[in-house]
């Protein structure tokens, strides 16, 4: 587990050995005051997913169950600048939120497997219905051919 250490360049100037001793410790430090964030190498691709998933929040567009036949609401985006297959994501608690921040889990557009998150056989079921009939639609939207108006229209509910 990467740790993440709050600091600011005053904290630098008061305690510089503690700074080394943290790089040392392979954590990423994170310089509040300054918008810098220090890191291994190694965890420097992790950071840029994380920056990629987090853009995307302001491009995914969501619907509930009267748009998808699917009990959970659905999140949809485009790629953006993430480096990861195809991938729509799932409110699962609470199950109708609108907000991707939320506990979710992600579900490949390529095959219907469960990336991240846990989820249900049963929603696993209609999702990956959801998916089956909508792959063309939604691989569209990921790789920025359609827009929006185009996506809402073309779904198919299950």
């Amino acid at each position: 587990m990467t740790i993440v250490v709050p600091s600011s360049s005053a904290d630098i100037i008061a305690d510089p050995q503690r700074f080394l001793d943290e790089m040392r410790k392979g954590r990423i430090i994170n310089l509040t005051d300054l918008g810098y964030v220090i890191a291994p190498t190694t965890e420097i691709a992790g950071l840029a997913d994380e920056l990629a998933e987090e853009e995307l929040l302001e491009e995914m567009v969501s619907y509930r169950k009267n748009v998808t036949g699917v009990n959970n609401t659905i999140f949809i985006s485009p790629k953006g600048n993430t480096r990861h297959a195809a991938r729509i994501k799932l409110a699962i608690d609470p199950p109708d939120s609108v907000d991707p921040r939320g506990n979710i889990a992600s579900v490949a557009i390529v095959d219907g497997t469960v990336v991240t998150g846990e989820v249900s056989p049963a929603l696993l079921d209609q999702v990956q219905r959801f998916i089956d009939a909508n792959r063309a639609v939604l691989l569209d939207y990921w790789e920025y051919r359609i827009d929006t108006d185009t996506l809402r229209r073309r779904l198919k509910s299950v």
